[in-house]
């Protein structure tokens, strides 16, 4: 989004750089995708796609309304530019794919050869699906998924991670809370919300301690949408919801690969969090807290507004983390605390973060609570949960459409909101009702383990720059380089494609300004509550 609006993602900025995502593989796993497209058909790579429901080669979806949202999502993606028919994808010179499995019956074993489906291919992975986002659901990957997850992270992209990006969901008008989602609770997937153009929070946005960063999508009913591919050989003007914003992260992240292909999987999320503008979020939005470490994060937005061009220059010179660590601490003498709707419960525990061993934590990315509670009104729970450096994280608000008596049985609750800060130390565990009903129930914390993980040495770009210093000063000193690197590249199109004519550039230049002109002349139809069936 660019033009008249407040704030943008400055892909363009990227592409001045030179970037298109040439050279990466992204797969969409939905329900499909209408491979022969007008705006997809060049960058389709069949080597990325299958189906999964009619066990074949081929992943075009059945033409109906039910079956258009693995196409949208490609589209923001790959679509191709200079041809005035939909639009531009943010990465439109990566390869695009489709994995068909959401049309069908979704099992864990579907859903695990989805996640792995040709992993030393394929660079992205890009999800916009989940449990669903009633409020009342608590659900994640089973076995079989979650093997293929850390498969693909272990062996993936020659042993640098596959990046798995997930939309963090609409369950916004339900309460629904992200944390419940053990797809985007995961340490080992890319959490995306929205933000709306405006810079407010979308009415089905969800909150969550898990959600690393955001990318635009729709907000009110009177607000522009995402235009994309559709299926028909159409373009859509109403796609929305999480939905968009995951492919948006997953192009801006080609883009970065392609600066950068030794990137791991833990430097797309350092990155992420580093380069992350909580600026265009801050007027309209509360719950923004800094936490130890100086980082501003929110449970809406996870650290803020992904940029194009600030996650694509941090890339290009980008020192790989060190390894990751990942310590567990127990607590055998931990004895069962009784909760009530009249009296919660507060738990102090200390761990030294495997201390002079070989997997000591020094410098925080992801903290896990994993939790054993009975409570006979599960949405009735507000937990939090308090680092030793003073940052205090909700894990679980209130979610007033679950009413299951199941509790939290061995759940691991997910947070990204200490990130870089020291875990040595006592944490501090709050559970509580807050439902403000008084009716006389009771529940018992059975257990408690505290998993953390991040790196023993310091990552080198906490040392050499501040948060913001790799946009602000690169803007500063070296806009007139970015310029040239633009014409620069407009020049290896010229020669690569053999067209010599002298109003080439200019032509480039035009598309540009066309493509922005397009948004701002759409308009947009109303969407429903039930387009957020999918994300």
């Amino acid at each position: 989004m660019s033009g008249d609006y407040k704030t943008d993602m400055d892909v363009i900025g990227a592409w001045k750089l030179g970037y298109t995502g040439k050279g990466v593989v992204v797969t969409i796993l939905d329900d499909g995708i209408q491979r022969n497209h007008t705006d997809l058909v060049a960058s389709y790579d069949p080597q990325a796609s299958y189906d999964l429901n009619d066990n074949d080669s081929d992943p075009m979806p059945t033409f109906d309304e039910l079956n258009r949202h693995g196409t949208r999502c490609a589209g923001e993606i790959a679509m191709a530019p200079n041809n005035s028919f939909c639009g531009v994808g943010i990465a439109y010179g990566a390869s695009i794919g489709g994995v068909r499995m959401l049309d069908g019956k979704i099992t864990d074993r579907v859903e695990a050869e989805a996640l792995s489906f040709n992993y030393d291919h394929i660079d992205i992975y890009s999800a916009s699906w989940g449990p669903n986002d009633d409020g009342k659901t608590v659900e994640g990957p089973g076995r079989l998924a979650q093997a293929a997850i850390l498969k693909g992270i272990r062996l993936g992209r020659n042993g640098k991670g596959a990046i798995y990006v997930w939309a963090s969901g609409n369950g916004g008008l339900k309460d629904d809370d992200c944390d419940c989602d053990g797809y985007t609770d995961s340490v080992y997937t890319f959490s995306v919300s929205s933000a709306a153009e405006d810079g407010t929070f979308p009415w089905y946005g969800e909150k969550c301690a898990s959600t690393l960063t955001s990318t635009y999508s729709t907000g009110s009913n009177n607000k522009r949408m995402i235009m994309t591919t559709d299926i028909g050989n159409g373009c859509a003007q109403d796609h929305s919801g999480t939905s968009a914003s995951a492919p948006m992260a997953a192009g801006i992240i080609a883009l970065a690969l392609e600066a950068n292909p030794s990137l791991t999987w833990r430097d797309v999320q350092h990155i992420a969090v580093w380069t992350a503008e909580p600026e265009p979020l801050l007027k309209n939005n509360e719950g923004w807290v800094r936490n130890a470490a100086g980082l501003y994060v929110n449970s809406r937005f996870g650290f803020g507004l992904m940029n194009a061009f600030s996650f694509v220059m941090a890339a290009r010179s980008w020192t790989n983390v060190p390894k990751q660590r990942i310590c567990t601490t127990v607590f055998p003498s931990f004895t069962k605390r009784s909760i009530s709707d009249t009296s919660g419960a507060i738990i102090n525990f200390r761990t030294d973060a495997c201390a002079g061993q070989i997997n000591e934590v020094n410098y925080l990315e992801h903290v896990q609570l994993v939790l054993d509670i009975v409570y006979p009104i599960r949405g009735h729970l507000s937990i939090f949960v308090v680092s030793p450096q003073g940052t205090r994280t909700q894990l679980l608000k209130v979610r007033r459409e679950d009413k299951s008596p199941a509790g939290f049985r061995h759940w691991p609750f997910m947070s990204v909101h200490t990130w870089a800060e020291n875990p040595k130390g006592v944490w501090q565990l709050e559970v509580d009702d807050k439902s403000g009903r008084m009716e006389g129930i009771n529940g018992i914390i059975n257990n408690i383990t505290l998993v953390v993980y991040g790196t023993t040495e310091q990552p080198a770009h906490y040392a050499t720059s501040s948060r913001r210093d790799v946009r602000d000063d690169f803007v500063t000193n070296n806009r007139k380089d970015i310029d040239d690197l633009w014409l620069q590249r407009v020049k290896r199109l010229i020669n690569d494609r053999a067209l010599q004519r002298a109003d080439y550039i200019d032509g480039a230049m035009r598309y540009l300004d066309a493509v922005n002109q397009i948004r701002k002349r759409s308009t947009l139809r109303s969407y429903t509550v039930s387009e957020f069936v999918s994300r």
